[in-house]
């Protein structure tokens, strides 16, 4: 990479602030007739697509993924930040210590209730349907691992508030980030990375964990063999159920500023266990010519997944992780220890969520310079690949969603 080490950690840092907070919508003030897909449901996928210049991103609906044209002309919402809080038929937003449910009607989002929400917050995780966790970010002091705000979105009511565990920092220490979040039987796990002062990750992957709700008695283990596991962004999914066991991956690219020295891995936690499994390591790296390029793990059930791997002679700018067509897709699989690449364009993005998963499918949204913004259905079953939904007025695909 051209960019010096220190300036890309500050950068992806700064800006993690900005393209993960949850802000407010309006209306799109494009007016050109579109081109849509009609359908009995035309609310039930949300797609999230974004335009460089000007720069916008825009909140699309579809009743079916695998067929049909989609456009931001005339049709769309335009939305501000990153926010991904799309579940049950609503969009939810934090911006101005103000947290809102709003209701998508005739591509006019509706605002149905709101309750303030103060300090820092900004990283939301979903713990189940109705239930979501915002994190405080960076902690920048030797005190939490993170503070969080729980909150009910069907009543739309704090449930909890507090923090979460101790975290002594070294002198060289610069910062604690929450890499992931989730609820998993009667504990919640927390993973997170310690910054140096030079923005680069430690060498230590850290894994915190407490019983639920009490959010009490935190135990906190790590270990060395990569650096932090889960997704620099929340928004992109990290993790594999199989068997009970979670199966998380690591986050080594170079875009984060992690240690060179470590590989992109697969980490396995056994069911009900506080610690990594020291049996059981899938080192990523040592399979694809050292590459550590990997971002987010998808579950196709049966302990395999997808994921998504910047070539690496291909990200030789530190913008060609988001202008470039870089990406390939490969689906893993954690038990066999194996991948397999899918025969799909290259794609562009590295804070995004494009894959969605449901029904024996996975819905793939690639943006391709040369081949177009399209939507391919993998058969988990037949493993063929199908082109489905075209999404025009964009220059990329940020996320796929369920929405209704």
């Amino acid at each position: 990479m051209k960019t010096s080490n220190k300036t890309m950690r500050t950068i992806a840092l700064l800006a993690l602030g900005a393209s993960l907070s949850f802000a407010a919508c309006k209306k799109s003030s494009k007016t050109e007739n579109p081109v849509d897909t009609t359908t009995p449901d035309a609310n039930k996928f949300a797609i999230v697509g974004g335009l460089n210049n000007p720069t916008a991103l825009y909140l699309l609906t579809t009743g079916d993924l695998s067929t049909g044209v989609v456009t931001t002309v005339g049709k769309g919402t335009e939305i501000s930040g990153w926010s991904r809080l799309l579940k049950n038929g609503f969009y939810y937003n934090l911006a101005n210590n103000k947290f809102s449910k709003s209701k998508l009607e005739n591509s006019i989002l509706t605002e149905v209730a709101a309750i303030p929400v103060t300090g820092n917050v900004m990283n939301g995780y979903w713990l189940n349907d109705n239930t979501v966790l915002f994190s405080g970010g960076n902690s920048t002091a030797a005190n939490a691992i993170m503070n969080y705000t729980i909150v009910n979105t069907e009543s739309m009511t704090i449930v909890k508030t507090g923090s979460f565990g101790k975290q002594l920092l070294q002198p060289t220490d610069k910062s604690i980030y929450t890499s992931s979040c989730f609820l998993k039987g009667d504990k919640l796990y927390v993973t997170y990375a310690i910054y140096n002062s030079n923005w680069t990750a430690t060498d230590t992957a850290y894994l915190a964990s407490a019983p639920y709700p009490a959010l009490d008695q935190v135990t906190i283990t790590k270990d060395t063999r990569s650096t932090y596991p889960g997704s620099f962004a929340p928004i992109t999914p990290n993790s594999v159920n199989y068997n009970n066991d979670v199966y998380m991956i690591s986050n080594t690219g170079d875009r984060w500023g992690v240690n060179p020295a470590k590989p992109t891995g697969i980490f396995r936690i056994k069911n009900g266990a506080t610690a990594f499994d020291s049996d059981y390591f899938f080192n990523l790296s040592a399979i694809s010519d050292g590459n550590r390029e990997y971002y987010g793990l998808w579950d196709l059930g049966n302990g395999k997944a997808i994921t998504r791997m910047g070539r690496k002679d291909l990200l030789v700018e530190f913008d060609d992780y988001n202008n470039k067509d870089v990406f390939e897709y490969y689906v893993i699989d954690v038990v066999n220890k194996t991948r397999t690449k899918l025969d799909l364009p290259l794609d562009k993005g590295v804070l995004v969520s494009p894959v969605l998963v449901e029904d024996n499918k996975a819905y793939i949204a690639i943006s391709s310079s040369s081949q177009g913004k399209f939507v391919w259905t993998y058969d988990i079953s037949s493993a063929k690949l199908t082109k489905g939904l075209e999404i025009k007025g964009v220059d990329y695909i940020s996320t796929l969603s369920r929405f209704k």
